[in-house]
């Protein structure tokens, strides 16, 4: 059999015929609107929880004027804002004293609000003068409707003047005070996502375990007797059929990856090589299995869905299901996510990847035995 040939042939009827490449675009599209959005998700807003005890109406004031900055602010009860923070659905809280309208008209500017934080969320000083500032503003306001209206001769050259005296007091620290507590929370492993990249590799694994269809008893099932009887292997066939479809994949990862951002796109790349052949060697044993059509688009499914959620690639393997990441390392799918997750991958990927190569070059062996006999 003249192999080239062969693999000329699936290659122009791989970019002819729109069905073939359709999961691939799909998949690549797909991906890439993930990737972007992950990483959108990842610089999400910060949330602060507020508590307007304020008895009088410069709380609400304070309150317009945070909600002008950039956080995610709300305004709850004390035990919401307690409740929130402590669950770590909020990064910080702000409390508006119940005089704190009273103490600003009557000049006292220490205890007005309590800020609280958690420890490691962000820049707290940062953030506390913001809320300094807009307390300023409040202050300004009040100062100015009290104290200078009705003044008989009062103009916006001396409005311009009480605002630089006012300059004057933000930039002290003796007049305006406000209680900032730190909250410290157990050390959490940094979140992986990648959702992108990791849901690549799902279509990838489907893909390619239905690119096997030839070799099922339907349309060029003639193509495996052509082979058998004329002493070829159909490992060597199918790795001549299957390399096309290969390089396709591993190019419509390019973009993908590059939307990502991951800070080892090298390695990364590396990997999900070395996982699209391991994959396509675990699909070469479905493939020489199925034996029927109808089975093998029931595996496909199953084992795709079965092993990249065993391997993390679906989603984030909670804690009580640990025992899934250590015993899922058979699968390329596990070793693909080690190395976007930061973690040594190379030693385990290329020994998965020979170890099913071979299971492949057997089970396709007995294909080829069982069907020189019929």
């Amino acid at each position: 059999m003249n192999n080239l040939a062969i693999m000329k042939g699936r290659t122009r009827a791989l970019l002819t015929d729109f069905g073939s490449l359709a999961i691939i675009i799909l998949a690549v599209f797909v991906c890439v609107y993930i990737a972007r959005y992950d990483g959108k998700e990842a610089e999400k807003s910060i949330r602060i929880k507020v508590v307007n005890e304020d008895a009088g109406g410069l709380g609400e004031e304070l309150i317009e004027l945070l909600f002008e900055e950039n956080y995610e602010f709300e305004v709850v009860s004390r035990d919401m804002a307690v409740h929130e923070v402590a669950v770590n659905r909020a990064q910080g809280m702000i409390e508006i004293a119940p005089d704190f309208t009273e103490k600003l008209r009557r000049g006292d500017y220490r205890s007005l609000v309590k800020v609280t934080v958690m420890a490691d969320s962000y820049d707290m000083t940062y953030f506390t003068e913001i809320v300094i500032n807009d307390i300023v503003k409040v202050w300004t306001e009040a100062l100015i409707e009290g104290k200078l209206n009705g003044i008989e001769g009062f103009d916006e050259a001396g409005l311009d003047k009480f605002r630089a005296m006012a300059d004057e007091v933000w930039k002290g620290d003796s007049l305006l005070s406000i209680e900032t507590i730190t909250v410290s929370e157990e050390e959490k492993p940094e979140e992986i996502t990648y959702y992108g990249i990791r849901w690549y590799a799902v279509f990838t694994m489907f893909y390619l375990i239905i690119s096997g269809t030839w070799m099922c008893g339907y349309a060029s099932s003639g193509l495996l007797r052509r082979v058998i009887g004329r002493g070829g292997r159909i490992s060597t066939l199918y790795i001549v059929q299957m390399l096309p479809g290969l390089i396709v994949t591993v190019i419509g990862f390019v973009p993908v990856l590059l939307s990502s951002n991951h800070p080892a796109a090298g390695k990364v790349f590396v990997a999900f090589v070395l996982y699209a052949c391991g994959t396509a060697a675990l699909s070469l044993v479905i493939c020489s299995l199925s034996g029927r059509f109808v089975n093998l688009i029931l595996s496909a499914t199953v084992v795709t869905m079965a092993a990249s959620l065993f391997a993390g690639l679906v989603c984030d393997i909670p804690d009580w299901a640990a025992i899934w990441g250590k015993v899922s390392g058979f699968l390329p799918g596990h070793w693909y996510f080690s190395a976007v997750s930061g973690k040594p991958f190379l030693i385990g990927a290329v020994i998965v990847l020979a170890v099913w190569f071979g299971v492949g070059l057997f089970t396709s062996w007995m294909l080829g035995v069982k069907r020189g006999r019929e």
